[in-house]
Order: C-alpha cells, then sequence, then structure tokens
C-alpha cells in the first residue's frame, strides 16, 4: 500500500514538473500523468505489476456486483455487459483486466464459457453469432471496449446491468455504451459505474424501464 501511496503522490509532482517545463513533452506530459492516474485508480497492478491484488479495487467491486447479479437473474438466465477501455486483452501473458474479471468470476463459480470478450469475435459472422448466444442466455457476461461494443451490439433481450468500469473521453462515448441497454422497456435496468475512491468502489443506479 506504501508504493500505492507513494505513486499517488509523484503524480502532482510530475504535474508540477510539467507544467514548470523542466522535463521535455517526450519524457513525461499531462495525457500521461492523467493516464497513469487512471490506471492506478482501475487496478494498482496496472501501474505497477509487482504490487498486490487490492481487495477494495474497482475490479474487486465490479467482480462481486456481476457475480451477484449473475447468481439472482441465473433462473431467467439474465446478461450483463462490463464496459472497460483501459486495459484491454493481452496475448503475451501480462497482467490485464479483462483476464483478471473472468479469473476472478471463474473462482466464484461462474462457467468460463459464459464470459466472453468481444475481442474474441474479429468477423462480423462471429459478431453475429456472439451476439445471438447474449440474447439467449448461452453467454450471460459480454466485455468489451467502446469502440467494440459500442455502436451495432444487439444484446438487449435479457440485459439486466451494465457496468462502467473506467470512462471514455468523449461523452458520446458513454453514450454508446449505455445505449445497448437503455432500450430495454421490459424490466428494471441497472447502470454501475465505479468511483475513483476505494472507500465507495461503486455506485449503483437503478433505472425503471
Amino acid at each position: 500500500m506504501n508504493i500505492k501511496k507513494n505513486i499517488v503522490a509523484e503524480l502532482p509532482q510530475r504535474a508540477e514538473k510539467v507544467r514548470a517545463k523542466q522535463v521535455e513533452p517526450h519524457e513525461d506530459n499531462m495525457l500521461k500523468i492523467t493516464n497513469d492516474g487512471r490506471k492506478l485508480a482501475l487496478d494498482q497492478r496496472l501501474a505497477n505489476p509487482i504490487l498486490p491484488d487490492d481487495e477494495s479495487s474497482k475490479v474487486s467491486a465490479c467482480v462481486s456486483n456481476v457475480y451477484q447479479h449473475w447468481l439472482d437473474g441465473s433462473k431467467e438466465r439474465l446478461t450483463q455487459l462490463v464496459f472497460c477501455d483501459l486495459s484491454t486483452p493481452k496475448t503475451d501473458g501480462t497482467f490485464n483486466v479483462y483476464d483478471e474479471l473472468k479469473r476472478k468470476l471463474i473462482k466464484k463459480g461462474v462457467p468460463a464459457e459464459e464470459i466472453v470478450y468481444i475481442h474474441q469475435a474479429n468477423k462480423d459472422v462471429q459478431k453475429k453469432e456472439l451476439f445471438a448466444k447474449v440474447r439467449v442466455g448461452q453467454v450471460r457476461i459480454l466485455l468489451g471496449s467502446t469502440a467494440k461494443l459500442g455502436a451495432g451490439t444487439n444484446v438487449q433481450t435479457k440485459l439486466i446491468a451494465l457496468h462502467d468500469l473506467d470512462f471514455p473521453w468523449r461523452p458520446r462515448d458513454l453514450e454508446q455504451r449505455s445505449g445497448r441497454i437503455i432500450r430495454l422497456a421490459i424490466r428494471t435496468v441497472r447502470f454501475i459505474f465505479f468511483a475513483m475512491s476505494p472507500r465507495t468502489p461503486s455506485m449503483p443506479i437503478s433505472i425503471r424501464r
């Protein structure tokens, strides 16, 4: 935890150096500082891989929420979407939020085949097949980025919750995310946003349609 606090403390120090033009833009800049802060807020291992798993992190809070909705919706095989732009799947074995979410959900008892990344469907025909599986509840947890899981995603039939692990830069991208579920008019749905503070990891907002 001391390492994490030190990293947090370094962020404003780095920003002051940038403002004072004590570093070259290619060495450090405000965009890089902002992204490093976002990574640290999402999961501290994104900022420093030697840090341990934090049970009060956004990822841990998301797992708890997703699992509870998965459990509560088992009879109807209700489905969920998880959006994350900041840490997408990798093939080199390095830490990423997608694999960590899946690992923790499987550990809780969610079948691996019910958790899918939109990144696994690279072709239009694969996406159509995947979306069909979500609409019937064969795949119950679909993870993706705004770019890949936003516009054109037709999976709303059984959706009960949408989880925003991070926030995109453009407001219209957030609208694209919420557009996957707000058109649903047959049940109460829930948007779950994850705040920056580990003391308040999530703020659930229910919207009755």
